[in-house]
């Protein structure tokens, strides 16, 4: 579902539920509970969306859009590929941070067993993730002659670990402990320490 095809009241709708994920605690989500937070009836809901699921997988694509089109920035930019590494991993983030209901959909604590099918949509999402950090870290060994200290797979795969720790800490702190205040240092060391 590309957002730009969205009709308004299918945002509203979207950002309502991302709104109500962001909550403090576990959240059970119901179309009710949904419609009520939007001021429209159930039956509202349901003519913008069959289901409760695909608002979710609207959500999905939405924060996969978002986070692809900012990761084409980053490839596009003139930075090296060790900063470019780095500048995803602060990224995924940055942006978590700023949407924390978006950050409970990545660390899948948003969906009952309904959604549970998204699960893929969300592991594929990282495994392309790791894929653009591997990339980053092939071309600069191929541009440097610089071997890292472990493969370009093994090292995009602990560093994307890493990330999603930080997001899952942000999450299980109730969105209290921002990440942002120290992950630029700790990036930073991590990903030179994969230089020899």
């Amino acid at each position: 579902m590309a957002m730009d095809k969205l009709k308004p009241r299918q945002l509203d709708i979207m950002q309502n539920l991302a709104k109500m994920l962001q909550a403090k605690g576990p959240v059970k989500v119901t179309t009710a509970s949904l419609a009520s937070e939007c001021g429209i009836t159930e039956a509202a809901i349901y003519r913008h969306f069959p289901s409760k699921k695909k608002i979710y997988e609207g959500l999905v694509d939405f924060c996969e859009q978002s986070l692809f089109d900012l990761i084409g920035d980053i490839n596009s930019s003139k930075e090296d590929h060790l900063k470019k590494a780095s500048n995803i991993m602060i990224l995924l983030v940055s942006f978590s941070e700023k949407n924390p209901g978006l950050a409970r959909l990545l660390t899948r604590e948003a969906f009952s067993v309904d959604e549970a099918s998204l699960d893929n949509r969300i592991k594929q999402m990282f495994s392309k993730i790791e894929l653009q950090i591997k990339q980053n870290l092939q071309k600069y060994e191929q541009e440097t002659k610089k071997k890292l200290a472990l493969p370009s797979a093994s090292s995009a795969n602990l560093l994307l670990a890493f990330v999603e720790g930080v997001i899952q800490q942000f999450v299980r702190s109730g969105f209290s402990e921002k990440p942002s205040q120290r992950i630029s240092n700790q990036v930073t060391f991590l990903t030179e320490s994969l230089l020899k």
